[in-house]
């Protein structure tokens, strides 16, 4: 994944959606080190590029177009790795293009699918990008990458939908559920997401990436939210690896069936400059892993009206 295919991409869907009433281009950075604290583990960083496109249906109900490159590394908790016993939760890297679309049935109901083409494993080249910025940061580099999970090619497709339980102009309390079925991820989980602040309505809001009116149509969002939901894993082939032969070498383990995760965030949205961060606490993710995690996650966005 280099910046030239993004700045491609991003060329040719551009070309192709004259015709359409508003895009925007963005990118998230998720990073266990933007804590400023001493451990470097697990879901250890996540880099995203998304495109997005908004347009009217024949029911003048908005359509959210999304395509997103994104990149994950994960990795155990201690960083000299000397033997598999020092794994508990496996080294991958997981390389992925998405493509998503949000519909909105009135106020009330959000409804989104996607689908996803990637690759797990040293073909996603998680190693090399993790290498190079520990190298660039003066961190020190990971010493097991030797026994990362192999590759092992993910199609998946996955669906979410949404009810907004309370809505009213300063809070909101939507139900979320939503799942994943492929060769990579097995998964559904349930949450509901508290929203307190400046809201737009769904369909314009920052909320669902809605807010992409012309600069003077878009009012100013500003708020706070709190997003806890429970997730029961199937599968996930970051932690049990594909297809396994006498040659892999690679070290798998034992996924927990059930992870809590809760987020805390802010988000502002103004003219054509959107910008969120948040807070991530989740449970342990393997049945082996030593501790629970928390991430932080920086997303900026620009608007093309």
């Amino acid at each position: 994944m280099s910046l030239y295919k993004v700045i491609v991409l991003i060329g040719i869907i551009g070309i192709c959606s004259v015709r359409l009433q508003a895009q925007s281009i963005g990118f998230t950075t998720e990073n266990d080190a933007y804590l400023l604290k001493m451990e470097d583990a697990y879901y250890t960083n996540g880099l995203f590029f998304h495109y997005s496109i908004a347009k009217p249906d024949n029911s003048a109900s908005k359509i959210i177009h999304q395509f997103t490159l994104g990149q994950k590394i994960f990795t155990p908790f201690f960083r000299n790795t000397r033997t598999p016993a020092d794994i508990d939760r496996p080294y991958a890297g997981y390389g992925f293009a998405q493509y998503s679309q949000t519909r909105f049935f009135g106020e009330k109901t959000v409804f989104l699918w996607s689908g996803t083409l990637g690759i797990i494993g040293p073909a996603s080249g998680g190693e090399g990008l993790q290498n190079t910025y520990h190298r660039w940061l003066n961190y020190a580099s990971f010493k097991g990458w030797r026994y990362q999970i192999n590759n092992q090619l993910v199609l998946n497709a996955g669906a979410l939908y949404a009810y907004n339980m309370v809505n009213s102009l300063r809070f909101k309390g939507i139900l979320i559920s939503d799942a994943q079925l492929g060769t990579g991820f097995v998964n559904a989980s349930l949450g509901t997401k508290w929203v307190y602040g400046t809201i737009n309505a769904s369909q314009k809001s920052q909320l669902w990436n809605a807010a992409q009116e012309s600069k003077s149509a878009n009012k100013k969002e500003f708020y706070f939210y709190w997003y806890p939901k429970f997730t029961w894993q199937g599968y996930n082939a970051t932690i049990s690896g594909g297809s396994r032969t006498t040659a892999d070498s690679s070290v798998t383990r034992n996924p927990q069936r059930w992870v809590f995760q809760h987020t805390i965030g802010v988000a502002y949205s103004a003219g054509r400059w959107a910008a969120q961060i948040e807070l991530v606490h989740q449970s342990r993710e393997t049945i082996e892993q030593l501790k629970k995690h928390r991430y932080l996650g920086l997303q900026l966005q620009y608007r093309i009206h």
